[in-house]
């Protein structure tokens, strides 16, 4: 028997009472070289790691083989094929950076001879089956966890910030579960996101309420980028996480969908409604820093009444003091501007409307939010350009969501009349108050001096649901004569229902 220099090298995924250890595989090729009079110069090994998702050359203990002194070994000696590589290319690739450096590949329990064109094809007709049973564990993998989320179950992992796996009081496994212990601080810190507050300041909330603590491998404190991941978790609006084919260990972002391809909400688990949800990620997806908790509630209602430009909220010294001002700017602007306008409009407001009840259009929500269906389609045409996309998938997603948007009924409208006056809704939210009645503020030029020319403002409007009486707030809803009449007597009916069940 010829003497050959020889590095065992072993790999295992994990570890179970089926597998076969390193240290047996290591075993093993040390009897193998011991009965050929073979050389063992070296041992190198991968534990821990997949051979689906990792090549050889990413893994630090194939890395070692190959850096290995050149002309100090012959062979290079595996347990079985599979140890090596579980995809004909990776296999091919590896026996290629071996015979580039002199050697070749052997395995135990492999009977296949490197060295020969008819070895070479057993050697990758065994790397093809390989490739063929990493796939079939990949299907079964894959199919026992789809079947797990459909039935509410967890299908392994941490639970994310404001939840924790359940035992299944329905059977074996565990199940997702608010938290009551932390809930609370992440319906808070959506809250302050949704309000403007920068995600920094609500990152600095979370470190001071629930510190990251025995988290490991993870960030010790609340950074930017972790408070971003938990709040756009679609958990958060009931949705389950749910990416099958997903091939990057990166976290996707697909959820569990009906037939119809819309996600299925779990409303246990939600703590926003899908609305609020997409919000949310609306906000988080702006660069910082966000408005800040001073910002005005006329952001973004005011007009230049000369260029029809939004006037922006900006601040100068007048008299050693810092105010602050509206501001027609920008290269197109004129550069008017006018200080104090929150108190202006409120005095103004507050005067003209301050006494008002308004009848108000409202719709019932169908089944199905239509918002949130175009929502999806957009979602899923954006998801064709992934490198790893299931065109054919996606496209029958996309199909499936006109159909059901095409068969989606009208919302119905109705006609409500506000609870409180527009003052006592101005106590509450200028902002809310001041869209009741208008669309926005228009400033014209005009004189300008210590008393401000009431004249430059006026109101915009036009587009606002908001009605002085219930005739034309019906009116506006396209309802024919008949048809208000038939409202009409239906409300009555109802209040007279209502009054005789309170008295």
């Amino acid at each position: 028997m010829s003497d050959k220099r020889v590095i065992l090298y072993a790999r295992l995924s994990i570890t179970t009472d089926e597998s076969v250890s390193i240290e047996r595989q290591l075993e093993a090729g040390r009897k193998t070289c011991e009965a050929r009079g073979w050389t063992v110069v070296a041992e190198y090994v991968d534990d821990g790691v997949s051979a689906s998702a990792n090549a050889p050359e990413h893994r630090k203990g194939w890395q070692q083989v190959l850096n290995h002194p050149r002309g100090t070994y012959d062979l290079v000696l595996v347990w079985k094929v599979d140890r090596l590589a579980r995809k004909v290319l990776d296999f091919l690739h590896a026996d290629e950076a071996l015979r580039e450096r002199g050697a070749a590949v052997a395995a135990v329990e492999d009977p296949i001879d490197m060295s020969t064109g008819q070895g070479r094809a057993f050697a990758t007709m065994l790397a093809v089956f390989a490739e063929m049973e990493a796939d079939s564990i990949r299907v079964r993998v894959q199919g026992a966890r789809r079947a797990l989320i459909a039935a509410g179950r967890v299908p392994g992992g941490a639970a994310p910030f404001g939840y924790y796996n359940a035992d299944n009081p329905d059977g074996a496994g565990k199940v997702l579960t608010k938290d009551p212990d932390t809930i609370g601080y992440v319906v808070e810190a959506a809250g302050r996101v949704l309000r403007g507050d920068s995600v920094n300041s609500v990152a600095a909330y979370l470190d001071e309420v629930a510190p990251r603590t025995g988290r490991k491998n993870s960030a010790a404190h609340w950074t930017i980028t972790v408070t971003k991941r938990m709040l756009t978790n679609p958990v958060l609006a009931g949705m389950t996480l749910h990416n099958p084919g997903n091939a990057s260990k990166a976290r996707g972002t697909d959820v569990l969908r009906d037939m119809d391809g819309m996600p299925i909400v779990r409303e246990d688990l939600a703590v926003l409604s899908v609305e609020e949800f997409r919000q949310l990620e609306s906000r988080l997806q702006a660069p910082e820093p966000y408005a800040a908790r001073t910002e005005s509630y006329l952001s973004g209602l005011v007009w230049c009444g000369e260029c029809n430009r939004k006037m922006h909220r900006n601040a100068k010294t007048v008299h050693g003091k810092k105010v602050r001002t509206f501001q027609c700017s920008g290269k197109e602007g004129c550069g008017q501007s006018v200080t104090h306008l929150e108190a202006i409009v409120e005095e103004r407001f507050l005067a003209e409307f301050g006494n008002r009840y308004a009848y108000r259009l409202t719709t019932q929500p169908t089944d199905y939010d239509v918002t949130e269906i175009d929502n999806q389609i957009a979602e899923a045409k954006a998801r064709m350009d992934d490198d790893d996309a299931d065109i054919m998938a996606l496209a029958e997603r996309v199909q499936s969501l006109k159909t059901l948007r095409k068969n989606v009924p009208p919302p119905e409208v109705r006609v409500v009349k506000s609870l409180t006056s527009s003052a006592q809704e101005w106590e509450e939210n200028p902002r809310e108050a001041l869209l009741g009645q208008v669309d926005g503020v228009r400033l014209a030029r005009g004189r300008v001096g210590r008393k401000f020319d009431q004249e430059r403002l006026t109101w915009m409007v036009g587009t606002s649901e908001s009605f002085e009486t219930l005739g034309e707030a019906l009116a506006a809803t396209g309802m024919s004569l008949d048809e208000q009449l038939t409202y009409l007597a239906r409300l009555r009916k109802t209040l007279q229902s209502e009054q005789a069940s309170e008295a």
